[in-house]
């Protein structure tokens, strides 16, 4: 089975079970212990002295900034519960290989390649001000290739969207296409950060495909005992 190919049952939102609860725990506690280093270390081990690169086109720093697509952004945060509800314990087990490939490969490229960002300071009043004000306090802003906000939207909602119900799928599709806009929108990234972390994710789900082989041949030769044994029968 490819990595894009749908599971043989799909199913909807579950409550998980223990086997899974100990899947997605040990998932988090992967994410986070290559995350932090990674995303936030690395600004300490990369040279001040070095200039940021301009990944960008210039048209892309006349991108308007919508400061309400800060809600889309920051659904990240919901992002990660997703699998716990939608996959089954070796799906979040191959998800938790597949969050490696991203973010070993951000930390090689932050280091390498430093970036700046390309959009004009904007002042942002109201409601949504706190909120920006907050992001900028925390952000990294060098930290831009590849996106590691697009790259794990990508490795979980198209991974739930591979294992789910048909009802579902449009839902996991749109919230992947809204997020893609919405870290542009925000002025975190550009394009080529969104492209980029696409790649990254794509490759992760060839390499590590949430359906091993061994399970998916399992599957075959199963389905081939029960057809052998039907056929036996008078």
């Amino acid at each position: 089975m490819t990595s894009t190919a749908r599971v043989r049952n799909p199913r909807g939102l579950t409550w998980p079970d223990r086997s899974r609860w100990h899947a997605y725990l040990t998932f988090m506690l992967v994410f986070y212990a290559l995350f932090f280093p990674v995303y936030f270390g690395t600004q300490f081990l990369a040279s001040p002295a070095r200039p940021g690169l301009l990944l960008f086109f210039d048209w892309e720093t006349r991108i308007p900034l919508v400061p309400w697509m800060i809600w889309p952004y920051l659904s990240v945060l919901t992002l990660f519960a997703v699998p716990l509800l939608q996959m089954t314990s070796e799906e979040i087990r191959r998800l938790t290989l597949q969050s490696t490939i991203p973010l070993l490969t951000a930390a090689v490229c932050f280091l390498a390649f430093p970036c700046r960002i390309g959009f004009p300071p904007a002042e942002i009043d109201g409601l949504h001000r706190p909120i920006f004000d907050a992001l900028r306090a925390i952000d990294t802003p060098q930290n831009l290739v590849p996106s590691l906000h697009i790259a794990f939207s990508a490795l979980i909602l198209l991974g739930s969207r591979q294992v789910t119900i048909a009802p579902l799928r449009p839902f996991y599709l749109a919230w992947m296409m809204l997020m893609a806009c919405a870290v542009v929108l925000v002025h975190q990234h550009h394009i080529i950060d969104v492209v980029t972390g696409l790649v990254a994710a794509a490759i992760a789900r060839v390499v590590f495909p949430l359906e091993s082989q061994s399970g998916t041949s399992a599957m075959r030769m199963s389905e081939r005992r029960a057809a052998g044994t039907r056929s036996s029968r008078p």
